[in-house]
């Protein structure tokens, strides 16, 4: 799979406007084009059959706090 590697550099090319990465800021982790709307297309199928009524567990922050240190404790 040695040609693998340039086409999904040449796909990610493809969604930024022929650059590898999109430094604006709300378009940087979407890109834009075919290849964009494929992946967001999957990923809302995928979210569909694997994650419907499943509710996300609360995010309990105090696990943590025995970790922070000096001006770590401020957040």
């Amino acid at each position: 799979m040695p040609g693998r590697a340039e086409k999904v550099l040449n796909q990610t090319a493809e969604c930024h406007g022929g650059n590898l990465n999109d430094s604006v800021f709300g378009r940087r982790m979407k890109g834009s084009g075919n290849i964009a709307e494929q992946v967001a297309q999957q990923f809302k199928i995928a979210k569909k059959k694997h994650l419907s009524g499943r509710n996300s567990p609360r995010l309990n922050c105090a696990l943590h706090e025995q970790y922070k240190q000096g001006q770590m404790k401020l957040f």
